[in-house]
């Protein structure tokens, strides 16, 4: 009974969703990589931008200069007689009233449209960290506008980068202002499956005082030299306008907290202090724990699927952080906490719970032993200074723990099924800088993703070890230190919910990967098979198991869609009735809808 009572609720839930509004996803992050320029390109006529009136139009924004004209008659500046003067004669007085000075004459600039023409050049991005591949996933790049009129640069224009590959709708990628060279390098770092962004810089027509948008793309992946793959590029593009400038101080009804964002970009369109909120979607992060020794590569000593927001202010700072973090997998005999840790100027308040695998309150952080020394606020949150931050906050306590002892790693050819699957504890993380950072001015990002690390219960010089991702740390030798004698990562974060290999099977060897194009993408330095975590090799042989752990068939969100997977599986005929009730709601709205069309 109760679970047709769930199942007839469906409806009324559509029907209530049916009246709000949709969300973005404003997926990546800013943050660039160590990338360097290789070479140069220009592309002419690829992306060319568009003139889109906003609809708005405002008479104070029209600056074109007022020009006077005298009339007839009329003459200016000092004069001077130099006749020689009459004989003096007596004649009756009289009166002269003086001609008043004629009004100037303003010229109505005749009103013209705003015209744009682009060129966009490209520079090739070495993706690799100092020479070594550093196994990110994401496309990180600077992308740089340049912006100019009849008179010059373009100043104090405000720039947006969206994408909308990943969900078909504008995604905030990026935000910035043009300085006094009309100029504005905006980071990005987007999913490998975006090859280009768009692009909008708002302004106004000053003949008109119509406010408008400059639209166009400019390309951020290219096929490579020969066919394979594609290469990461930093497009640099010029866009020279006519009858275009910067709004003159506010106009309200395109940007209604005047700070600099127009609303249709704007996710706190009433809060100067804030502009957007960057969504990462969803990523796993995967570590191998035998540092500093070599490990399997089997990439399921500790995984965790995650996803965080940034709330950002106009200037691109980041305010709030929030996270969203559960345990996966633990294909290990070692015990480990998860950790993200922040080099920023200013203090933090952080905010931290857990849920268990069924969404319960789960209390038994406190209890967990702790690999961390002198860290601050693990389990409880609280004020974390500077150098406390940096230390690292606490994500998910000891491993044992938070996968009440159960691995998801089996070995290949084991039946693994939804019933064998254990999901983890969940971590809802909340960090609220005392004032915004910006992240990208010291080293917190790479590939666009935060910097967590992995604490481990065993000790080198009495120090419990840490885990990081390439990118962050060089030893003495000017190499990466989180990059082993092969050039193998212990850490990589891959886009999705990453189903990762089965215990032992070494992700590299063709013999025993469940990815055919993994050592494709790894050997050509990510320039090929950006996508290979998508091409699973899932079919079982009788001399071929699968080496993959299908995480992504088990791992479901909780709540309704929970239910409704497993109602498929197992409660076909409830689910059919259900469907059949959606479909005559929906019909009944429809039949509604055109009644009133009608009528109207």
């Amino acid at each position: 009974m109760k679970r047709w009572l769930v199942l007839l609720t469906i409806p009324l839930v559509l029907l209530d969703c049916s009246n709000k509004k949709k969300g973005l996803l404003l997926l990546p992050f800013l943050g660039l990589g160590d990338g360097t320029a290789q070479t140069t390109e220009t592309s002419k006529g690829e992306g060319t931008f568009t003139v889109v009136g906003l609809e708005t139009t405002d008479p104070s924004q029209i600056t074109a200069p007022a020009e006077t004209t005298p009339t007839d008659g009329a003459t200016s500046g000092d004069q001077t007689s130099t006749t020689s003067p009459e004989p003096t004669t007596t004649t009756p007085e009289t009166t002269t009233t003086p001609e008043p000075t004629p009004a100037p004459v303003v010229t109505t600039p005749a009103p013209t449209p705003t015209t744009v023409v682009n060129e966009t050049t490209v520079v090739v991005v070495d993706q690799t960290n100092g020479g070594n591949f550093n196994f990110e996933t994401n496309v990180t790049v600077p992308v740089t506008v340049v912006v100019g009129n009849e008179s010059g640069p373009v100043a104090n224009a405000p720039v947006t980068v969206t994408e909308t590959t990943t969900t078909g709708q504008p995604n905030v990628v990026g935000v910035g202002t043009t300085d006094s060279n009309g100029s504005v390098t905006i980071p990005i770092s987007v999913p490998p499956t975006v090859t280009t962004v768009e692009i909008s810089v708002i302004g106004v027509n000053p003949t008109t005082g119509e406010v408008v948008e400059l639209n166009g793309t400019a390309p951020v992946q290219q096929p490579a030299a020969g066919g394979s793959g594609t290469v990461v590029v930093a497009p640099v593009v010029n866009v020279d306008t006519t009858n275009f400038q910067p709004v003159n101080g506010c106009v309200q009804a395109v940007d209604t907290d005047c700070d600099g964002i127009a609303n249709i970009y704007d996710e706190f369109p009433e809060d100067p202090s804030l502009a957007t909120t960057a969504r990462s979607g969803r990523y796993t992060i995967a570590f191998e724990d035998m540092f500093p020794s070599a490990g399997d590569a089997d990439l399921n000593d500790h995984s965790t699927v995650f996803t965080t927001e940034m709330d950002k202010t106009p200037a691109n700072k980041v305010k709030v952080i929030r996270g969203t973090y559960t345990h996966v997998a633990k294909g290990a005999g070692y015990n480990h906490e998860l950790r993200l840790s922040l080099n920023v100027p200013t203090n933090a308040t952080v905010q931290v719970s857990y849920v268990n695998g069924t969404g319960n309150p789960w209390n038994g952080c406190a209890a967990a032993p702790k690999y961390t020394a002198n860290a601050t606020g693990d389990c409880t949150g609280g004020t974390l200074t500077s150098a406390q931050l940096k230390r690292g906050v606490l994500i998910l306590p000891s491993s044992d723990k938070t996968l009440f002892g159960s691995k998801n790693a089996p070995s290949a050819g084991t039946t693994f099924t939804i019933n064998d699957f254990v999901r983890g504890v969940t971590a809802n993380i909340t960090i609220t800088f005392e004032e915004p950072v910006d992240l990208n001015q010291t080293k917190n990002l790479v590939g666009g993703h935060l910097n967590y690390f992995l604490a481990i219960n065993q000790k080198t010089d009495g120090v419990f070890r840490q885990i990081y991702r390439p990118g962050y740390f060089t030893n003495s030798a000017g190499k990466d230190s989180f990059l082993d004698s092969k050039g193998f990562p212990w850490a990589i974060i891959v886009p999705g919910i990453f189903n990762h290999p089965t215990e032992g099977a070494d992700i590299r060897k063709p013999s025993t990967s469940g990815y055919i194009f993994f050592n494709a993408w790894m050997n050509s330095n990510g320039v090929a098979h950006k996508d290979w975590y998508l091409h699973v090799d899932q079919i079982p042989a009788p001399n071929r198991p699968s080496y993959v752990v299908r995480v992504s068939d088990f791992y479901v969100d909780n709540g309704f869609s929970a239910y409704l997977i497993k109602a498929v599986q197992k409660n076909a005929l409830e689910v059919s009735a259900s469907l059949i009730v959606i479909g005559a709601a929906l019909g009944f709205l429809m039949k509604k809808r055109l009644g009133k069309q009608q009528a109207a």
